[in-house]
């Protein structure tokens, strides 16, 4: 009944102590059930081999093993769900970064209805009033011409507002962009490093680290809102026949490494020109900058992806073939409204002409401008600086032109000319966007973007951001409800479960006692084999 040389001993004490290591594995994973980032570990063990079948004097006969013996502890973890879960962390990133970006533009082109007084407040609004205005004027009436000059005065003041508004939402992205995404990304990073060189060490230590294990994938989760990344195990060999697994971090498809090992790599915000890049920085030996390369690019997803989008995307009005150009960001919103504003001031300007003289057919042979509309400051009208004349504004009598038919008699009740202005309200008109490709200030390619009146232009414009907005928001939903339900299946494995842990407790606590009672019937049957049986 004994094994030969007490091997029954050596089963039963290395049952002991696998089942310890279990009921220690288990403490572990009930003390951690609320730790954020824990992974649950497990024990690896394998069967002891008799291993004496190749030696001379060697037993036969029925060959049992020696019990067994534990190998390490690793984790519950599926790297290919890590792998996906990340790949949708970065497009939600993207697209929730335009939306909440896209989202502000949208408060600012909105029309808001007015409190106790039927209506809308906006831009639109404004137009209608001014057209309103211009439909009670009197020819040649200073009293009802200030009412209509008040109202283009707050039309001009409004361009300006939400051009100014515009402007501030685009600084402030830039600074989410400069100030928090590239800041906490670079401080991943350095994270990332210093845990990679610590696994290293109690790796070789023989120490699978695996807290520090988890707390490098809770930033690499980080990491991958940020940016579109993937992360290779690369082995290394330490000698002895012993290998040890470590990280490289690269943006996705790429050979750009944001993080080697024990190193990072420092990334910075770059604005050139009004186009914003994301710069790959080298330092020199006393902190200053060495080399700078632009891997924008190389940026497939993310947050920095949707800022970078945001703030170059120019649509139609781009001037390269850069892909975040060709998005529809802030700049393009900006042009919109510039367009809109120098179509306007334009054709005013042109239909406030007084003819200074006449052809002997009446056609007018020459004109006098007098500008309803200029730049604040001077050069070309854009909707953050137009504004009604200085002559205009200064004027003690009439100044819209109200005839430009020849007459010679009195011609200041005519108003064919006001008719002519309250006309160009309605009237279809060409927008194009105007490219200036080469830099010499000659634009060399035009591109339609819409025929219509000025409301409708406007309207069109803000459709365009409305739908954005609820494409972008609809892309971003898909996206998170995807990421969630991936989370879900990464905890379902790597999470701790206090019923299943409970479970675990009572059985290897039934299979310690079951090897602590194996040595207490071997210990009893060696006393009465020697003790007893010997007197």
């Amino acid at each position: 009944m004994l094994r030969p040389t007490f091997l029954g001993y050596k089963t039963a004490t290395g049952a002991l102590k696998v089942n310890q290591y279990f009921l220690d594995i288990v403490g572990q994973n009930m003390a951690n059930v609320n730790t954020k980032g824990y992974t649950r570990q497990r024990l690896d063990i394998n069967s002891v081999a008799y291993s004496a079948r190749n030696m001379k004097l060697a037993t036969t006969g029925v060959i049992i093993g020696q019990g067994v013996d534990a190998k390490g502890v690793s984790q519950f973890r599926d790297s290919f769900l890590d792998l996906r879960y990340r790949m949708e962390s970065s497009k939600a990133g993207s697209e929730y970064t335009q939306y909440e970006a896209l989202k502000d533009l949208e408060n600012i082109l909105d029309e808001i209805p007015m409190e106790d007084m039927e209506g809308m407040y906006g831009l639109d609004a404004q137009f209608s009033d001014l057209l309103r205005q211009l439909h009670s004027l009197s020819p040649s009436d200073p009293v009802s011409e200030g009412v209509v000059r008040t109202s283009a005065q707050m039309l001009a003041q409004m361009l300006n507002n939400y051009s100014k508004e515009m402007e501030t939402v685009k600084n402030q992205q830039l600074s989410y962009l400069e100030n928090g995404a590239v800041v906490d990304i670079n401080q991943i990073s350095e994270n990332i490093a210093k845990l990679n060189k610590q696994i290293r060490e109690s790796n070789i230590s023989g120490n699978p680290a695996l807290e520090l294990n988890d707390e490098r994938n809770m930033l690499i989760d980080q990491l991958s809102s940020y940016l579109d990344i993937e992360v290779d195990v690369e082995p290394l060999d330490i000698g002895g026949g012993n290998v040890i697994d470590e990280i490289v971090i690269r943006l996705r498809g790429t050979p750009e490494e944001i993080v080697n090992r024990n190193s990072y790599t420092e990334l910075g915000v770059k604005n050139y020109n009004n186009i914003i890049s994301i710069n790959k920085i080298k330092r020199n030996d006393d902190g200053t900058i060495a080399e700078e390369t632009d891997i924008s690019t190389k940026i497939t997803g993310g947050q920095v992806n949707g800022y970078l989008k945001f703030l170059n995307g120019r649509g139609e009005f781009a001037q390269s073939d850069n892909e975040f150009e060709n998005d529809r960001g802030v700049q393009y919103y900006q042009n919109m409204l510039d367009t809109l504003a120098v179509k306007f001031a334009d054709m005013m300007n042109v239909l406030n002409r007084k003819p200074k003289s006449f052809n002997d057919d009446g056609t007018v042979k020459e004109w006098d401008d007098r500008p309803l509309f200029e730049a604040r400051g001077g050069g070309e009208i854009t909707a953050g600086n137009i504004k009604i004349s200085d002559d205009w504004s200064e004027a003690t009598d009439s100044y819209i032109t109200n005839t430009v038919v020849k007459s010679d008699g009195d011609s200041s009740g005519a108003k064919d000319n006001i008719l002519r202005i309250i006309d160009s309200f309605q009237k279809s008109e060409d927008y194009a966007a105007y490219i200036d490709s080469d830099g010499d200030g000659t634009a060399e390619t035009k591109r339609p973007l819409f025929k219509g009146t000025f409301q409708e232009f406007l309207s069109y414009t803000t459709t365009k951001l409305n739908l954005q907005v609820r494409s972008t928001e609809t892309s971003y939903n898909t996206y998170a409800e995807t990421q969630f339900h991936i989370d879900y299946a990464r905890k379902s494995m790597s999470s701790v479960d206090l019923n299943e842990e409970g479970i675990n407790l009572l059985q290897y606590s039934k299979s310690y006692n079951a090897a602590a009672r194996l040595m207490t019937t071997l210990d009893e049957m060696l006393d009465t084999l020697i003790n007893r049986m010997g007197v």
